[in-house]
């Protein structure tokens, strides 16, 4: 494994001042660099298994924590959160690290934001690694009547909800082995990225479409889909790759939703073989 000297904690002001931390670890003589994105509740610490398992094979990575959580900033009122200002963020730490080609791989909402980044700046990434995932909101969300009422519910418990949170990583070795709706696991991701701004990462991923931009993704595309996922089950990770134009899906099997705590071997073992055939370099 890397030694924790070799990882380095930085951090970029945003286009709306907004600080974002991120940690980033070199490799001499590799240009390419894997770029990660947690989803919501998460932070980029929740990668640090797969990170130091691919820096052994000569990988180089950033690891960000997105806006609203771990240790950057979060913006106090609800369009601060629009999937928009996530891909300026990552924009800012790849000018500021002067990355010209990345691979972007995503977790839930991290892989949303890597396909918004890469539809609506298509030279940026040579690669995305799409885990747990789909390009619209869970399947549970679809009901439009049902979805009003949660949207109209949500708005109103961002404005009485309270900023307070953990200015601190989450310890995911906690949660090793934890169900998709483990109780103790989400109440932590709260008390980490403060309530209000969950809810209204939670409300913007309510809100989210990306099908139109999906046709402009040309890059090679891995879809990884635990096949026990609730949150986003393999029909609709299948979906997701079907209409990506150079996109292969992987299974996991019996991995639920947390495949970045409970499978990083897996991820990686799969992340290998698709870096492999792109001839990452």
């Amino acid at each position: 494994m890397g030694k924790s000297s070799d990882f380095v904690d930085k951090e970029v002001v945003s286009f709306d001042g907004t600080k974002i931390f991120y940690n980033v670890v070199e490799k001499d003589g590799v240009n390419t660099c894997l770029v990660f994105l947690h989803g919501l509740g998460g932070d980029g610490g929740s990668w640090q298994k797969e990170r130091e398992e691919l820096y052994t094979f000569g990988y180089p990575s950033i690891a960000v924590d997105l806006r609203g959580h771990g240790l950057s900033g979060r913006p106090r009122d609800e369009g601060g959160y629009h999937i928009d200002n996530f891909t300026k963020d990552i924009l800012a730490v790849l000018t500021a690290e002067q990355k010209e080609k990345v691979v972007l791989i995503g977790h839930c909402f991290g892989a949303m934001v890597s396909l918004h980044i890469e539809a609506s700046h298509p030279t940026t990434a040579k690669a995305l690694v799409l885990i747990d995932t789909s390009y619209k909101r869970p399947y549970f969300a679809e009901n439009k009547a049902d979805h009003r009422i949660v949207n109209s519910i949500v708005s109103y418990l961002i404005r009485h909800s309270p900023t307070a949170y953990k200015s601190e990583h989450v310890n995911t070795a906690k949660f090793y082995g934890t169900s998709d709706f483990s109780a103790r696991r989400i109440l932590s991701d709260v008390l980490h990225t403060s309530l209000r701004s969950y809810l209204m990462v939670s409300q913007e991923i309510m809100q989210i479409d990306l099908e139109s931009l999906l046709k402009k993704i040309m890059v090679p595309t891995l879809v990884l889909s635990g096949t026990d996922d609730l949150i986003f089950p393999p029909e609709a990770e299948k979906e997701l790759a079907g209409r990506i134009k150079d996109a292969q899906i992987e299974y996991i099997d019996g991995g639920a939703h947390m495949l970045i705590v409970n499978n990083p071997g897996d991820i990686v073992k799969d992340m290998q073989r698709f870096l492999k055939r792109i001839h990452y370099a």
